[in-house]
């Protein structure tokens, strides 16, 4: 697997949002609200439970937005782990929208544009919630691209696709930035130049037949996308 090496310029670099551009720690105290000493049990079941109905729904044709998925998904964990559930379930779903940049992530953003290469969000996150985080952060970015517009999660290729007809470069021409092996598979394959911010060094890409990716790190994502 590729580590660090230059993909080459590109005119657009998109940026996967939770667990990416966002980082997804402070879930485990949001959770831990709901079972002292638990919370982190909770927000990897979470997040799991998460993402497989993500994928469900688009395999199925069964769309709900992100919102109704991560609100459906933790009630279901809670459910599984024996914890009672709140009165507002609502109030730590919402954690999503307050989660902060990762460490690194500004800088990276802001070295792209520098250089002269467009920014943006691509994430199953609904348009709602993709336009409040948005509101939040200290960042300029080209594009805010939500699922929504195509009513499939990633790694569906028509999600892949928001990125094309908005910025209207060829999938080749467009960087892609994610810290979850099977989006770094999906957006391989539709033909982007993904880079793949690897937390656990022992993971692996799906065995899906997509193309291997970059493998890099905030200190060194720009320049993976400049020459």
């Amino acid at each position: 697997m590729s580590a660090e090496r230059a993909l080459g310029s590109v005119g657009a670099v998109f940026f996967d949002l939770f667990g990416t551009l966002l980082s997804l720690a402070p879930l485990d105290d949001a959770c831990d609200s709901l079972a002292p000493g638990r919370g982190g049990e909770i927000a990897t079941r979470w997040r799991a439970r998460q993402l497989e109905a993500s994928w469900l729904r688009t395999a199925m044709g069964r769309w709900a937005d992100f919102d109704v998925v991560t609100r459906d998904a933790l009630r279901a964990t809670l459910e599984e782990l024996g914890v009672e559930p709140p009165t507002d379930l609502d109030t730590v779903a919402e954690a999503f929208v307050d989660l902060p940049l990762a460490e690194g992530a500004a800088d990276t953003v802001r070295a792209l544009r520098e250089a002269r290469i467009a920014t943006g969000v691509l994430t199953n996150a609904s348009r709602r919630t993709l336009d409040m985080v948005a509101a939040g952060l200290d960042l300029e970015l080209d594009y805010l691209l939500s699922v929504d517009a195509a009513r499939r999660f990633k790694p569906h290729p028509s999600v892949y696709q928001l990125a094309v007809d908005a910025s209207g470069l060829r999938p080749e021409d467009i960087g892609f930035v994610t810290a979850n092996g099977w989006d770094a598979a999906g957006a391989g394959a539709f033909g982007f130049r993904v880079a793949w911010l690897r937390t656990n060094p022992s993971a692996i890409l799906p065995a899906v037949g997509a193309p291997e990716p970059v493998i890099a790190t905030w200190s060194t994502m720009s320049s993976v996308f400049t020459r």
